[in-house]
């Protein structure tokens, strides 16, 4: 954990006169420090203007230690983005340092980057524990007739912990929900599936409830032969369930059944057009990126919609089916 030293004052001497400059002095008395932690020691100055300031910079360095993933956004004309978004990844995922500190930079995005790992082996451990938390009976069957896995950012040890509020309750979670999907065979029995779905959404409401744990669970059961009819890749609901197989973690139950989603996913073309929309979807992030970088500093507050979708986070959220 960084520890930030007394701030800075700049009695006596000429002060920087420009954001640039504070932003190198700032970093000379702390190190390489984050996106967010550079914005929290410049709350005057608008986010968006201190990413372009580090990335154009002559005198100032940045290093980055996230993964991307493919998003589905109903605001974007195209409905497709990669996260974290721009803006969350400088403010998580990157590190601001000086051409000397280079060495300390790499290293600092090491330990960073394993901190994300370790919060995302918890979550997925949370997860696990949520479906053993079912009553014998459930997990029996579901052992044998049904597989579960996980996806989103977990998956890619990008999990974090900031705080944040639940709406309905107003209680205080730590980072994102936890995605748990059940496919299950065809035959199995609906009461039983009835009474999984009953106490998970128990388990749920205790989780959110309890600030000692502070996590959101959503899950959803499906027969195979819905998941199947899924890999046409029509609507962007199909798209969503494709993608969660796609990048997932198998959490429980029968992994042959797992595997043979997996390889169908693939056999039927579904994973090329998932990667295909993953190379569109980079490109557009790219075009936004140089797009912002040439905007004058008027500007940057006017960006179009589309724009302004891949540079900000995305309120929008879409139940996978």
């Amino acid at each position: 954990m960084i520890v930030f030293k007394a701030a800075c004052t700049y009695e006596g001497f000429m002060a920087p006169k420009t954001l640039e400059q504070q932003i190198a002095a700032l970093i000379d008395v702390h190190g390489p420090i984050t996106g967010r932690q550079l914005t929290e020691l410049l709350p005057g100055a608008s986010p968006i203007r201190i990413w372009k300031i580090c990335y154009q910079s002559n005198i100032l360095s940045v290093i980055n230690f996230a993964r991307y993933y493919l998003r589905y956004d109903v605001t974007r004309d195209d409905m497709i983005r990669l996260s974290p978004s721009v803006l969350r990844d400088f403010l998580s995922f990157t590190l601001i340092h000086l051409s000397g500190q280079g060495s300390d930079a790499v290293d600092r995005a090491a330990i960073l980057a394993n901190k994300h790992r370790l919060i995302s082996l918890k979550k997925l451990k949370f997860a696990r524990h949520t479906l053993l938390s079912l009553s014998p009976d459930i997990l029996e069957k579901l052992h044998y007739q049904a597989c579960c896995f996980i996806a989103g950012d977990i998956a890619y040890f990008l999990a974090h912990e900031e705080p944040r509020i639940h709406g309905p309750t107003g209680a205080k979670l730590y980072g994102s929900d936890i995605d748990i999907i059940v496919v299950h065979e065809n035959d199995m029995d609906p009461d039983l599936i009835q009474r999984a779905e009953e106490e998970i959404l128990t388990y749920k409401h205790r989780c959110i409830k309890d600030p000692a744990i502070g996590q959101e669970i959503d899950f959803l059961f499906k027969p195979v032969h819905k998941m199947l009819s899924q890999f046409s890749y029509g609507d962007i609901h199909q798209k969503i369930a494709c993608k969660i197989l796609y990048e997932s973690f198998f959490l429980y139950g029968r992994l042959d059944l797992y595997e043979k989603l997996k390889t169908d996913l693939d056999f039927t073309g579904t994973v090329k057009k998932i990667e295909d929309d993953f190379t569109k979807a980079l490109a557009g992030r790219k075009e936004t990126i140089q797009k912002i970088l040439s905007l004058k500093p008027d500007d940057l507050e006017s960006m179009d919609k589309n724009t302004q979708s891949l540079f900000f986070f995305s309120q929008e959220r879409l139940e996978f089916q």
